[in-house]
């Protein structure tokens, strides 16, 4: 069976909170969401790598920046995805959020499209609260379960 062909693009941060006037808090909070937003990144793109039957197609960081005409383009904007993973050969493309309405609590959203249809196929969303370092990697752990189904049956 062959390998079915998974690009991952860079996340986006969509931060709706308030913004903080403290400097020093800013820089704080800036850097945790930094922080959350590459560790959510870096195990999407490992739990396809991990998997025998997903094949992690990298796309290059200008390319994606290019396509990406605004905050939010590529994630509204499924045949624009698509449109992307064709020029890299993958069979899926998987766009993602890192979107925090609090400081409370965010949601980690993963939009998955049919880069052959050029439609979305399912949106994955994930809550994280607490301690994001110990909620984030469970939290990508279910979503590659229900990646591996809904791609499974495909």
């Amino acid at each position: 069976m062959a390998e079915t062909k998974v690009a991952v693009l860079d996340m986006e941060l969509r931060d709706l909170t308030l913004e903080v006037t403290d400097p020093k808090k800013r820089a704080e909070i800036a850097a945790n969401d930094q922080q959350n937003l590459a560790l959510t990144q870096s195990l999407i793109r490992e739990g396809v790598e991990q998997r025998d039957h997903y094949q992690l197609v990298e796309i290059d960081a200008k390319a994606q920046k290019q396509a990406d005409k605004g905050v939010g383009f590529l994630f509204d904007r499924p045949d624009a995805a698509a449109d992307l993973g064709q020029q890299y050969d993958a069979d899926y493309v998987v766009v993602g959020r890192y979107h925090k309405p609090s400081y409370l609590f965010s949601y980690i959203m993963l939009r998955v499209v049919d880069v052959e249809t050029g439609k979305m196929l399912e949106e994955f969303k994930t809550e994280v609260k607490g301690r994001a370092p110990e909620t984030i990697p469970r939290n990508i752990d279910n979503v590659m379960k229900d990646l591996d189904a809904l791609l499974s049956s495909r």
